[in-house]
């Protein structure tokens, strides 16, 4: 859950143009995939999985938000 909330709150939402996080508090949170070297990436296995994991969160993320607007749009 923690993954799919920080996912969540660093993408830009097309209806304010924004991140909930730049909205809320005035910053965005540092990704670790604005700090991790590409290299370091195979190097660690636990950043990998990391990284793994938030891309999976965020293609389901953006499943789910498609998926809504295309129900709203039925309505």
């Amino acid at each position: 859950m923690p993954a799919l909330e920080l996912e969540y709150k660093t993408s830009v939402h097309s209806s304010m143009g924004q991140t909930p996080a730049m909205l809320e508090k005035g910053w965005n949170p540092r990704l670790p995939a604005d700090t991790l070297r590409k290299d370091l990436v195979d190097i660690y296995p636990t950043a990998s999985s990391f990284k793994i994991i938030l891309d999976k969160v965020k293609h389901h993320e953006k499943q789910i938000m498609d998926d809504a607007f295309d129900y709203a749009k039925q309505k």
